[in-house]
């Protein structure tokens, strides 16, 4: 090979294939993404971006090969002209200005193919993080026009297939190494068509899911192939260059050309075999077997993969709906069941026994509902939404064009159901989940608009969801929903905050503040009343008791005073000289009893008083004889 050479012998008809493959893949991806955004498909999204990537790729690749068959005319006529002339010094001297073609193409792939390489890097990376990102916000593809984009899908498919197998033989029977980019990236194409395809297939069979399965397959691939591009230009950056050898395209990625090539994955994997084992591995005649033999593998593989849909295993707490082109033809209990494969049978899953629930007035936001405390200024939920409610407030006396009193509040109801009929479930309605949200939502916007505001934010929450329940599950049964409700909870009523300031909430809240701050004074005054006026009586009652005791005293010791003065007019009459004695004798010794006395005795007298002051028993007792104890009684 030539110096720097990558290029095999070009002509008119490479050039047509090389652009032949830019402008099939570029059609390709507007046709994709006419169809996704009419089937409502993600997996078709992706798919259209692949073939844009692989349009871009196949753009460059047509371009350099226009330029290399520019260098290999100029070549051919350069060496014709110097075999004319005997003397080849002076195009020997002047080489650079001669070659003005080879010129071109090396600037080409010094500068321009290394800048395309770091855009489309930016592209695959920057669509495969946009498609990560939208990916959990994209809803299910429609099943009305699934079957349309399916088949166009899969034409579409098939054209790339051809195209990208005849320049993948192509590239390879002639050497040509430029067209292989294209031709990989025509037979990835083919494959995502197929996909999405396939995925509208499945929607249109009551299985949308599988369209996201394919759109996070489909993304990880445009990832890992924007990490190869990364990969391959940092080699770029610093792999040697030695002259003579083939440079291999930066810009080309050797896992779309595995995906793209159906030979690509055996001949790495012969090669991986071989460098492990020491010996040609790749030339046993089990090889060679398992070569020729692979595509029979497979097709058994696959129809052993579709005989085992009919198989079907019903997990407890389910009940299994068998439908046979879409018609019912049994129940499936828990348990393991043969039906005819799929498509013929398919089993619709019900989960009888799970709780699901759903909420009425708001939506949950699992950041706003870590805050454990709950206040009325304060938003703890991503959206709630305002209900009338009744109130008992009446017009005013006399005006007769006064509208029926209202106002607004905020409910947050969690309820919660089981399904207790499979078939009524499935079959009856489309969205029977739904159905249920939006009666459950008609039952409680009919009872509050019935209740008083005030009893429901106190004491009515308990007959309230009471009700709420049978309402729901009347209203439930009439639909033939086949679901029991189990739970409604009213776990947070308030007024509506308003606007940004939420000065509706926080003027209720005073209002229903200030009538709480006068409940509390009212039940302040009656304990303080509560506890005054019986201790008021307990005194009024002791002072009267206290009186009348002393009234009675005075009473009794008058009456006594009276009686004594009777008895002693009685007695003075009886001795008139020894009762005034007596009567003195004996109020002298009553006052002066506590007197200290002193004795003073006269000087002129030898007499010796002596004065005995010692208590004294009583006389009866000093008085009275014992008899003397007798000998017998001693020892006794």
């Amino acid at each position: 090979m030539r110096e720097e050479g990558i290029f095999g012998t070009m002509d008119a008809q490479f050039n047509r294939t090389g652009l032949t493959n830019f402008l099939a893949l570029l059609l390709a991806a507007v046709v994709a993404e006419v169809l996704s955004r009419l089937a409502g498909s993600s997996a078709g999204e992706v798919a259209a971006a692949l073939l844009m990537l692989g349009a871009l790729v196949a753009l460059v690749s047509w371009f350099q090969m226009r330029l290399a068959a520019r260098e290999e005319a100029e070549r051919v006529e350069m060496e014709d002209l110097a075999r004319r002339r005997s003397d080849s010094s002076l195009f020997a001297e002047s080489a650079a200005d001669a070659f003005p073609a080879q010129r071109a193409r090396r600037s080409f792939e010094r500068w321009v193919v290394p800048g395309f390489t770091v855009l489309l890097f930016a592209g695959q990376a920057g669509a495969a993080w946009w498609f990560w990102r939208a990916w959990k916000g994209w809803s299910a593809p429609g099943a009305d026009r699934a079957m349309l984009a399916s088949a166009s899908f899969a034409g579409m498919g098939l054209v790339l297939l051809l195209l990208g197998l005849y320049a993948s033989k192509l590239a390879r029977y002639a050497s040509l190494t430029l067209v292989r980019p294209g031709a990989s990236h025509l037979v990835l194409g083919a494959l995502v068509s197929f996909m999405a395809a396939g995925t509208g297939v499945a929607t249109y069979a009551s299985y949308p899911a599988w369209d996201r399965h394919v759109t996070m397959g489909a993304v990880v691939l445009l990832g890992l192939i924007a990490l190869e591009t990364l990969i391959a230009l940092v080699f770029e950056a610093y792999r040697p260059r030695v002259k003579g050898r083939e440079q291999r395209l930066i810009y080309e990625s050797r896992l779309v050309g595995i995906l793209g090539q159906p030979t690509g994955l055996f001949s790495t994997a012969a090669q991986a075999l071989d460098y492990q084992f020491g010996f040609k591995v790749s030339e046993t005649w089990f090889y060679r077997f398992l070569e020729g033999a692979i595509a029979w593998l497979v097709l058994a593989q696959a129809g052993a993969l579709w005989l085992s849909t009919a198989l079907v295993v019903i997990d407890p707490g389910e009940q299994g709906l068998q439908e046979r082109f879409g018609t019912p033809v049994a129940t499936l209990d828990p348990g393991l069941h043969l039906k005819l494969p799929w498509p013929i049978d398919s089993v619709q899953r019900i989960n009888t026994r799970a709780v699901q629930s759903f909420n009425v007035g708001f939506v949950p936001d699992a950041n706003l509902e870590k805050d454990n405390t709950v206040l009325w200024t304060r938003p703890h939920y991503k959206t709630e939404f305002n209900l009338l409610v009744a109130s008992r407030e009446q017009a005013a006396a006399g005006d007769t064009d006064q509208t029926v009193p209202a106002n607004l509040l905020t409910v947050s109801i969690p309820v919660q159901f089981v399904v207790t009929n499979a078939q009524q479930w499935a079959y009856n309605h489309v969205e029977p989940a739904r159905l249920l949200e939006q009666v459950a939502n008609r039952e409680v916007v009919r009872y509050l608009a019935s209740v008083d505001i005030d009893t429901l934010m106190s004491s009515g929450r308990g007959e309230a969801a009471r009700v709420l329940r049978a309402r729901i599950q009347e209203a439930s049964a009439s639909a033939g929903l086949g679901s029991e409700i189990i739970f409604v909870g009213l776990q947070d009523i308030h007024p509506p905050m308003g606007n940004k300031d939420h000065r509706v909430a926080a003027s209720y809240e005073q209002v229903i503040g200030a009538e709480q701050e006068r409940e509390a004074r009212i039940l302040e005054a009656e304990g303080y009343a509560n506890e005054t006026l019986p201790a008021a009586r307990a005194t009024a009652s002791r002072t009267v008791n206290a009186a009348k005791a002393g009234a009675s005293g005075l009473v009794n010791d008058a009456q006594g005073r009276s009686a004594r003065f009777v008895h002693q007019v009685a007695a003075f009459k009886a001795a008139p000289d020894v009762y005034p004695a007596r009567n003195y004798l004996e109020t002298l010794r009553t006052t002066l009893a506590s007197t200290r006395k002193y004795v003073v005795l006269p000087t002129n007298t030898h007499d010796v008083v002596i004065l005995d002051l010692t208590e004294k028993l009583r006389r009866d007792l000093l008085d009275t004889p014992l008899e003397p104890v007798k000998r017998g009684d001693e020892k006794k």
